[in-house]
């Protein structure tokens, strides 16, 4: 358990650190990471609070929803804005909170197995009855596009910096964040198998917060290089003027 609570403390204070950053730059993409950070800290808290005394449904209810479904896709969601025309990220965005709002109505009714909430695999998942309710689909689809999203991102912001010369602590960035949110998705792979732990997932959730930390703090962090200086030709005058 103490993984996981380490990652709730990790996850709320990198939350802090990027809303500072919001509001002074007044970038969403570091609202929409906020607000990633946030459910990735209240859902590693209900976790450590299950583990400790155990998920009823209502626990599992919410940490479905926090951890299994919306982490990733609303760290994506910054990817977006950092990377995509404004018009974009706004869209994603009104189009993301409207299925929130539709998966946490959903997420508030599926009906939910309580007998298979003493495994970490109904934890993470197979409790939920059908398995083709709205957030189930959801969690699986959610977590695919973030992923793509994230490394696409990391692909794109390389690519722009080999062009331009520029960017290399964007690029870090995005590597990392993606980084960090895979070591998550897979300890959430391996404590779904057989034998597997919710600990093994508490401690992915750690290791890859710390990640994607360094990660955001290196913005800003890297030198840019000086435009190339323009030869004069005699007289003083630039070449064509």
């Amino acid at each position: 358990m103490e993984g996981t609570v380490l990652a709730a403390v990790l996850a709320g204070a990198f939350a802090l650190v990027v809303a500072g950053r919001w509001r002074r730059s007044g970038r969403p993409a570091f609202l929409a990471w906020t607000g990633g950070l946030v459910i990735f800290a209240a859902a590693a808290a209900v976790q450590a609070v299950g583990q400790a005394s155990g998920f009823t449904p209502a626990l599992f209810r919410a940490f479905y929803l926090l951890g299994g479904v919306l982490g990733v896709i609303y760290l994506a969601l910054g990817t977006v804005f950092l990377l995509a025309p404004p018009r974009v990220g706004q869209v994603s965005a009104a189009v993301l909170g409207a299925l929130t709002l539709v998966l946490a109505i959903d997420a508030a009714v599926v009906p939910v197995d309580p007998a298979r909430l003493h495994t970490a695999a109904g934890i993470l998942g197979k409790a939920i009855v059908p398995s083709g309710s709205p957030i189930f689909v959801a969690a699986v689809l959610f977590n695919i596009v973030g992923t793509l999203v994230l490394v696409g991102g990391s692909a794109w912001s390389a690519f722009r910096m080999v062009r331009s010369r520029q960017g290399a602590d964007r690029v870090l960035c995005s590597v990392l964040l993606t980084a960090g949110a895979l070591v998550i998705a897979a300890g959430f792979s391996v404590a779904k198998t057989a034998g597997g732990r919710l600990g093994q997932l508490g401690t992915a959730e750690a290791i890859g917060i710390c990640v994607m930390f360094v990660g955001f703090l290196t913005l800003g962090r890297f030198p840019q290089p000086a435009p190339r200086a323009v030869p004069l030709a005699p007289g003083g005058a630039a070449p064509g003027r």
